[in-house]
């Protein structure tokens, strides 16, 4: 057979041809490496996405907005949170800053309250102990909260109760201040005035604002009888049952000795 000049051998081959869907042969596609091709480049997708979510989560523009708030604003909202109103009257926002202030302020309190009884922990420090036990109780109590108000559907994001109940918990710190200054030894009619006058408005104020969030009537009040006592119960935790819940903490995991001249069952204050 002749060929025309200048063509080759080399020049007749073709390239590998690969069966297609119908059985036939196409030139020129190699699915090979096609798998291993789909599954490096799904990887880098994957990959490239998980790291840009944490690269965001991870920047601390992303709390900006509820810590960005004037002073005047916190001193203004501090003081709201003592007067209840009407639900159309009460504006709560995403700021965050003054109830971490308030939980400081809660943490020194109780500090100051536990040094001056002369209390001791065994298995831990008394910083590190207030501190864990006034921030869990601000989370849990405030996930609490939030899992009442999702129950009872009330229209309320997790940001606003946290804000919400941060605030209210100024009474707790104004209680606590007094009760540290002043305090009969054997009569707690002075606390119970105490908690009347300054924590149960704080607590129908929180009380009134979650209930007109409530669509159902007849959940609305069961929902301020679950906000005004887990509001209430805690400072009546922190006045009564502090030193003995820590007393109890420090038996079970602690060898330590009882110390017989602190006087565990008086009260915190």
């Amino acid at each position: 057979m002749d060929y025309p000049p200048g063509y080759t051998q080399s020049t007749r081959q073709r390239a590998p041809s690969v069966p297609n869907a119908e059985g036939t042969n196409q030139p020129g596609m190699d699915f090979s490496n096609m798998h291993s091709q789909i599954g490096h480049m799904m990887w880098e997708a994957g990959s490239k996405q998980i790291s840009d979510s944490f690269n965001s989560y991870g920047r601390i523009d992303l709390f900006r907005p509820y810590f960005d708030v004037e002073p005047i604003q916190v001193r203004n909202r501090l003081l709201q949170s003592f007067f209840p109103r009407k639900p159309s009257q009460i504006s709560i926002t995403n700021d965050l800053y003054g109830p971490c202030m308030i939980v400081l302020t809660m943490v020194a309190l109780l500090l100051w309250n536990m040094k001056s009884s002369g209390y001791t922990v065994q298995n831990g420090t008394l910083m590190g102990t207030a501190f864990v036990s006034c921030f869990a109780a601000w989370l849990f109590l405030s996930g609490i909260l939030y899992t009442i108000c999702f129950l009872l559907s009330t229209e309320v994001s997790l940001v606003h109760i946290f804000s919400l109940f941060g605030y209210s918990m100024t009474s707790h710190c104004v209680v606590l201040i007094l009760t540290s200054i002043y305090h009969p030894s054997h009569d707690h009619l002075y606390f119970f005035l105490l908690l009347g006058i300054f924590c149960l408005p704080s607590a129908i104020r929180m009380a009134f604002f979650l209930s007109s969030k409530t669509r159902e009537k007849t959940y609305k009040a069961t929902l301020m009888a679950a906000v005004v006592g887990i509001h209430l119960l805690y400072i009546i935790y922190l006045h009564f049952g502090f030193h003995v819940m820590l007393e109890e903490i420090d038996e079970i995991l602690g060898d330590a000795p009882v110390n017989e001249e602190v006087k565990i069952a008086a009260p915190l204050s």
